[in-house]
């Protein structure tokens, strides 16, 4: 065999699907037995108008589908009526912040493996800390690069054991 069935046998990330590299915009679904698509989803609040908009026209550009919003109540509000497959939140948002819109989705049972990626001005350890404690996945200091961003959201989900 080439290293293309090889390439085709080997367990693969989330975003190759199950039997090979596709596009990283795609999720891929099993429902009655085949196979379907959709395009990745992401979540992302930010109450600064600039940066959402950056940062909205770049998941954009990267084919994947996004919803923002500018705070963190919306964000939740989103995140359990759509059931993303990432969410991206700034941390410091007035009303409902990123850390509390992370502890709340945590609390749910559907939420609990979603990707939550962090993405603040402040980069102190002790923010980290308190990110990482919240139950964020990722965190990543502004300004971050594209692929910065793009790879802390889509990199496979953590596998959660119980017990």
């Amino acid at each position: 065999f080439g290293d293309e069935d090889d390439r085709i046998l080997r367990p693969v990330a989330r975003d190759e699907g199950m039997f090979g590299p596709f596009p990283a915009d795609t999720v891929f679904l099993r429902t009655c037995g085949r196979m379907e698509t959709r395009r990745f989803t992401v979540v992302y609040a930010d109450d600064d108008e600039l940066i959402r908009a950056a940062v909205v026209d770049l998941l954009t550009s990267a084919n994947i589908d996004v919803h923002a919003c500018t705070d963190g109540d919306e964000a939740l509000a989103l995140c359990v009526q759509m059931e993303p497959d990432a969410v991206l939140l700034d941390l410091n948002m007035p009303e409902l912040n990123g850390l509390q819109v992370a502890r709340q989705l945590r609390a749910r049972e559907a939420s609990k493996s979603l990707r939550l990626v962090a993405m603040t001005g402040r980069g102190s350890w002790e923010l980290r800390k308190k990110a990482f404690d919240a139950g964020f996945n990722e965190f990543l200091t502004k300004p971050a690069t594209r692929e910065l961003i793009l790879d802390a959201l889509r990199a496979p989900r953590p596998v959660l054991r119980t017990g």
